[in-house]
């Protein structure tokens, strides 16, 4: 966590934002496996992280007489990317509440989610690269890994079906529900670090 007496810029924000996702999403691989106390607790402590990351952002945007882009688009960026630690800590509670051991195609969903996070956290990292086209590629990449999710989601949702406990249908339907939930807030973060450098463009 930064120092009071530091003020870091927007951009630093959004890529610890983006590391503490990325963080929390391999932390998640790791209890979906093992559903270790201590992971549990990481992941806590990186959806509290996250959270004062976006205090941060807030504050520095706040107490900013001037910002480099739109305030409006910063905090919904900022709110976005707080989403994305706020879903993988509500799997992972989900899993301990309901005691629900994930599938293969579950496993498939979060690591394409990860995959998705990793070119965000890279979109960022190359947000002032005098060449940009790695960062609309990283851009691109986490919008398509959306729309693969949503085909496994599916085909997942017609492997659970066809169990035969209906209690197990209803929790490992909502689980794979959320993981996908998890991949459209990825998306929309994807598009609104779009907008927001298109706006920075001068």
């Amino acid at each position: 966590m930064f120092l009071k007496k530091t003020t870091p810029d927007y951009k630093t924000i959004l890529l610890a934002q983006c590391e503490e996702a990325e963080k929390a999403i391999k932390l998640l691989d790791s209890y979906m496996r093992n559903s270790d106390t201590g992971t549990a607790s990481e992941i806590d402590a990186a959806e509290d992280s996250g959270d004062q990351l976006q205090k941060a952002l807030n504050e520095y945007v706040e107490n900013s007489f001037i910002t480099p882009v739109s305030r409006h688009l910063l905090f919904n960026l900022a709110r976005v990317l707080d989403d994305l630690t706020d879903s993988i800590l509500d799997l992972k509670d989900y899993l301990s509440f309901f005691g629900c051991r994930p599938g293969e195609k579950d496993f498939e969903m979060k690591n394409l989610d990860a995959q998705a996070i990793s070119h965000l956290t890279e979109a960022v990292r190359q947000w002032d690269a005098a060449d940009q086209t790695l960062f609309w590629e990283n851009i691109h990449r986490a919008q398509k890994l959306e729309h693969q999710v949503k085909r496994i989601y599916w085909e997942n949702i017609r492997e659970i079906l066809q169990r035969e406990s209906v209690q197990e249908i209803i929790v490992s339907r909502e689980f794979c529900r959320d993981l996908s939930v998890l991949s459209e807030r990825i998306g929309k973060a994807a598009d609104r670090l779009a907008d927001l450098k298109i706006k920075s463009i001068k």
